[in-house]
């Protein structure tokens, strides 16, 4: 039957209080998290449960080492069992608590099945980082056959975050606290040729996160956002051009990523994106023109192209007797 009040707008007196509880924790952690943060640090993370996906090197391991030695117990996720190993060797050693989990998160039933492990052995995550991530840089033009580079970065960027999220969530709402962090870019102000795969992942989790601290806000959950500018891992070595680019060293980046975990701010973005950001609404076909310039001016190679496979009359033959 239908629900008769479906149809029917009602309105409720919005909570007020999260709101000034919001501000006074803004100021207080921002001013800790300048002035004192290793001790900030350990007051946000002791004893909580800190889920961090690629956490197998990079500034995903670094971070794990830190939080951990703060007094978090640490959730290292990615696909590779050895070298988490390792890092959770390591913590241990130096009298951190880490639990490895490897998983796939681009494929949902392999996240489902995670969350769930984590939810019955530690009872839930107390800060979410979805760290993990593919980036794809390739000219659309050079895309045009390659329609599964969208799909390979949505699939880990965009809905392997969100699902972890929309499995850990329920448990952070119940308890009234919970901070989700995700991985961006400044890309996404800048908008570099070349990365449409990589961007529109990115734009897409960027989305979700709007939306969800938006509804969130007054719940004790937070969700914030962080647009990395380059940095120099090993995500960005396979691609030569950066080696003449400039580029935030990892230490800098763990140091964004504590930041954040300390402040709870809703987004960390550095100047470059906010120049770029406010370019583009300002003088937008500048900053177009700009884009497209340094685009003409470096150099791609077109992809090799597909081998194509020679048959014999005798093979042609057989498929076509076969069919």
């Amino acid at each position: 039957m239908p629900n008769p009040k479906a149809d029917k707008v009602y309105f409720r007196k919005p909570k007020l209080k999260p709101y000034l509880d919001r501000a006074r924790d803004h100021w207080t952690w921002n001013a800790k998290s300048v002035f004192k943060q290793k001790q900030a640090l350990q007051q946000r993370v002791q004893g909580k449960t800190v889920l961090l996906t690629g956490a197998s090197s990079g500034i995903g391991a670094q971070v794990a080492e830190q939080v951990a030695a703060a007094g978090a117990s640490v959730l290292l996720v990615a696909r590779s069992r050895d070298k988490l190993e390792t890092i959770a060797e390591q913590i241990q050693k130096q009298g951190g608590n880490a639990f490895v989990y490897t998983a796939d998160l681009s494929d949902g039933d392999a996240v489902d099945a995670l969350c769930q492990k984590v939810i019955q052995a530690h009872g839930g995550v107390d800060i979410l980082i979805n760290n993990a991530g593919r980036s794809i840089r390739r000219s659309i033009k050079f895309s045009f056959d390659r329609f599964h580079d969208y799909e390979r970065t949505m699939q880990l960027n965009y809905f392997g975050s969100i699902r972890m999220a929309m499995n850990l969530l329920p448990g952070m709402l119940e308890r009234g606290d919970g901070h989700i962090i995700n991985v961006s870019t400044v890309g996404v102000q800048a908008s570099p040729a070349r990365f449409s795969a990589y961007l529109g992942s990115k734009w897409a989790l960027e989305g979700w996160s709007w939306v969800a601290a938006n509804e969130l806000a007054h719940t004790g959950v937070t969700v914030s956002t962080i647009n990395y500018p380059l940095v120099r891992t090993p995500m960005i070595a396979p691609t030569k051009i950066y080696d003449y680019t400039p580029a935030m060293s990892p230490e800098k980046a763990v140091n964004w990523m504590l930041d954040i975990i300390i402040t709870r701010n809703k987004r960390k973005v550095g100047p470059l994106g906010l120049g770029a950001l406010a370019m583009y609404y300002m003088l937008p076909k500048t900053s177009e023109t700009i884009v497209n310039a340094s685009y003409q001016v470096v150099y791609e190679a077109p992809p090799a192209p597909k081998p194509t496979q020679v048959t014999s009359p005798t093979q042609h033959s057989a498929k076509e007797k076969t069919a």
